[in-house]
């Protein structure tokens, strides 16, 4: 039988058939790292091979897609990846704690600034009217109606390539142009008309299910700011310090006395003015100050801005002009198999496409009753989908109302929210979008 002699435990390890060297020293109830969880997914049970190369395992795709990006020599080696077929010694590289938290590459990856003074985009949004919403929703409801609306921000900034740097009480604070990105100004002026998107679509649902809803302030100022990363080494994060940080906190501020949703400063909009549309200018005395900035409300951006911070892969290979529609790539093929159900965010609308055994349907992830989300509803075997709110069934191939609303009470509200009175009324059909698989994607045309 094979063994390993391991070091620094100087200990020897008998190995049995089929066992890589992580099992063989988990066995030996040796403390040996794995954050991943042996699934070279990270590289914390690294080893590096002293004597016996001959007697170990050739790569495998798994172990070089992560040994090559970080450069290890071809005697360093994965122990949940490498088996042995005769006698080998080796040294552990990561030997405690201390070594797997800075090693580890399941770990948020570490900027590692220690102060640099950089140009960045900061954005503040907040909830507007938060604490009317805590005194009326049980806690429970406020944190799951705060975690999906962090969900829904979050998404929005990192897309855009920003970095959150806190979530706080109902606020958010993002730096966009840390990684010198000189598109950083526009992007974060996307990200803040993305998040009023996201808030757009979540209104719907907070009528339906608590009678009320929240509207949000987005503040975006740019300039110079002292970037680096504090805290403890289990805690650290980035942050930024320095007026810009303080400007762009009171720039969010100035939405409420103003009644605007996302204002940015006239710093920002120098930066930014080609590639947006606003809709009023106001000159204010920011809170805490004397002087009078411009601050500009922008209500969307243009189409040259956004074909400038498109996602790469993101072109005119992805819409053409086909039997008088334009269609747009919107999901590779193999990402739907039959019975799935994936929505997929586009400008216009949020496209939900099913695959049943018959065909590929796409309609907006949104019922026609309240606008409340399509996905994870019933589809039945005939084609025909029952929406999991209140129980509408419409046609997935014409659109056509089979049944309408029976989970509605006598009196047309929802069951147990008798508060929310009759909602039975517009009654309307589903508008299914045309949907066809070419070249091994699926393309929906939105006209």
């Amino acid at each position: 039988m094979p063994t390993i002699r391991c070091l620094p435990d100087n200990r020897s390890v008998p190995v049995e058939e089929g066992d890589t060297i992580l099992d063989a020293t988990l066995r030996a109830h040796i403390a040996h790292a794995h954050a991943c969880g042996g699934q070279a997914k990270c590289s914390t049970c690294r080893v590096w091979i002293l004597e016996g190369m001959e007697n170990v395992s050739p790569l495998e795709d798994d172990e070089r897609r992560l040994a090559e990006p970080l450069g290890f020599g071809p005697e360093v080696r994965l122990a949940c990846q490498t088996r042995v077929q005769g006698d080998v010694k080796l040294r552990r590289l990561v030997l405690d704690e201390t070594d797997l938290e800075i090693t580890s590459q399941l770990s948020r990856h570490r900027l590692g600034l220690a102060g640099e003074s950089k140009n960045v985009s900061v954005l503040f949004c907040d909830i507007r009217g938060f604490t009317q919403l805590t005194t009326a929703l049980s806690p429970y409801d406020v944190v799951f109606v705060l975690s999906r609306y962090f969900y829904q921000v979050g998404e929005a900034i990192e897309v855009n390539g920003g970095y959150i740097v806190d979530f706080y009480g109902d606020g958010v604070m993002a730096l966009f142009g840390v990684d010198d990105d000189p598109l950083a100004p526009l992007r974060s002026v996307k990200a803040g008309l993305d998040i009023l998107a996201e808030v757009d679509r979540f209104r719907p649902y907070m009528r339906s299910m608590y009678g009320m809803g929240f509207d949000v302030g987005v503040g975006l100022h740019y300039g110079p700011a002292v970037i680096g990363t504090v805290g403890s080494a289990r805690h650290e994060k980035l942050t930024a310090i320095g007026e810009t940080v303080n400007v762009a906190n009171r720039v969010e501020a100035a939405n409420k006395e103003s009644g605007t949703h996302m204002l940015i400063s006239d710093t920002l909009h120098e930066e930014v003015e080609d590639y947006v549309e606003v809709g009023d200018f106001l000159r204010v005395s920011l809170r805490g100050t004397t002087e009078r900035r411009s601050l500009y409300e922008i209500v969307a951006m243009n189409p040259a801005g956004l074909a400038l911070v498109a996602p790469k892969g993101e072109g005119d290979e992805t819409r053409e002009r086909f039997a008088g529609r334009e269609w747009v790539r919107v999901l590779p093929e193999a990402e739907l198999p039959v019975g799935g159900q994936k929505v997929v965010g586009l400008d216009q609308l949020d496209v939900l496409l099913i695959r049943t055994d018959w065909r590929i349907h796409a309609i907006n992830n949104a019922c026609p009753h309240l606008r409340l989300p399509l996905v994870e509803s019933t589809v039945t075997e005939r084609d025909r989908i029952i929406c999991r709110w209140h129980e509408s069934c419409f046609d997935l191939s014409s659109g056509d109302i089979v049944e309408w609303c029976p989970a509605l009470e006598s009196d047309g509200s929802p069951k147990g929210m008798a508060h929310l009175g009759d909602v039975s009324k517009n009654r309307t059909p589903l508008r299914p979008l045309p949907a066809r698989v070419h070249d091994g994607h699926i393309w929906v045309a939105l006209e």
